[in-house]
């Protein structure tokens, strides 16, 4: 008889909803399970099952190992016990639920075992950029949960502001924040307006206790421009960085984009790469290839017509707060075309007699999809243009 029980349940959507539907469907069938070994590491272990049983387990286990993960760091085998405590109090937000057994591993990696076989798990690009966030925000010690502000005061004068205008980002906000949560740099206030939400962003915004992060909101959806002006007056910092509401930054994001800023005073604003994600119902997002701004700017900069950009921004964007304000901010209109390319508006204006600064590091991960604002009305950049300018 097999020393181990082996999960057969798999991950589906990329909603909070749908992990934590998952979660409890993964608790359900190891209480089930008489074994004191599980086998289970959702689908991102192995490209297929027989693979999975291949790898058998070592013989003797110590007393104090919870997990056993193959060379490649993707969990595999649990002690049954430890893992439906970490499941019973996780409450954490994934960008999909299939990320759920990577964000259960213990923070103490002397509780782990690392099998002999060397063999790298699917999606490992994706993992690449998704497990740097998970271990800097896990939110339990080894086998309870519990919510805690990772800064106790928000510093008085923060360096940089990160600012996200939602509107309808329930499913999505909640990883967007945990990015944030995991910034290498903790000299950084967070502020969220809500643009008449009529779906649970408004309460998710707020769920976080941490100082640093502040939420305004307004009944009325009157357009990401107007919000944006409204957070860039509420700013304290000497920089912005713009997040949107589904997508998300790398750790090491504030830190380098300000400090490119730090050493060059005479710029206005400092970019770098980026990871373009397709966002998938099943799967949640899937890793699609790397972005280089400072490409995009060049052929910004020589182009005759802009509209060969078609529509697309530099993104990331960490701005001087000072050079905003001097431009005016946001182009602050309710119509049509006031709620359309507000980003590539204010990068016109603002870079018009300078250059961005170029930081060589995927500091960003934007997320595409087909319903998406600036997807839907990517036709209308021409006509945009001429309404703008």
């Amino acid at each position: 008889m097999k020393p181990y029980a082996k999960l057969c349940t798999q991950p589906f959507g990329y909603r909070a909803t749908d992990t934590f539907t998952y979660r409890k469907q993964i608790i359900q069938e190891i209480s089930q399970i008489d074994r004191e070994w599980i086998l289970w590491g959702g689908n991102l272990s192995f490209s297929n099952k027989s693979a999975q049983t291949s790898i058998p387990m070592p013989t003797p286990i110590p007393d104090h190992i919870v997990c056993i993960c193959m060379n490649g760091g993707a969990p595999l085998y649990w002690r049954k016990s430890w893992l439906l405590a970490a499941l019973t109090y996780w409450n954490n937000r994934l960008p999909a639920a299939k990320f759920l057994p990577y964000d259960l591993l213990p923070e103490d990696p002397s509780l782990t075992m690392h099998l002999d076989p060397t063999q790298n798990p699917p999606y490992q690009r994706d993992l690449e950029y998704i497990l740097p966030i998970l271990s800097a925000t896990r939110m339990r010690d080894n086998t309870t949960s519990s919510k805690r502000s990772l800064s106790p005061e928000i510093p008085q004068q923060p360096v940089v502001s990160i600012l996200m205008s939602i509107h309808n980002m329930k499913n999505t906000l909640g990883w967007s924040i945990r990015s944030v949560l995991a910034q290498s740099s903790d000299n950084w206030e967070l502020l969220i307006g809500d643009d008449g939400s009529e779906d649970d962003s408004l309460e998710e915004a707020c769920a976080y206790l941490d100082s640093r992060i502040r939420v305004l909101s307004q009944s009325r959806n009157r357009g990401k421009a107007i919000m944006m002006n409204r957070l860039l007056f509420e700013a304290k910092g000497q920089y912005i960085l713009e997040l949107d509401g589904d997508d998300w930054l790398d750790p090491d994001a504030a830190a380098l984009l300000s400090k490119a800023l730090d050493n060059n005073p005479d710029s206005r604003m400092a970019t770098g790469r980026y990871g373009c994600w397709e966002r998938t119902r099943q799967l949640g997002p899937l890793w699609r290839r790397n972005v280089d701004s400072g490409k995009l700017y060049s052929a910004w900069s020589t182009s005759l017509n802009r509209t060969n950009l078609h529509g697309h921004p530099l993104v990331p964007r960490m701005y001087r707060k000072s050079s905003l304000i001097d431009i005016g901010g946001w182009w602050d209109r309710e119509d049509r075309f006031g709620r359309i390319f507000e980003d590539i508006d204010v990068i016109t204006r603002l870079l018009k007699h300078s250059s961005p600064l170029q930081v060589d590091a995927v500091l960003y991960h934007r997320v595409i999809y087909g319903s998406s604002t600036s997807q839907r009305n990517r036709s209308l950049f021409e006509a945009w243009c001429q309404q703008a300018h």
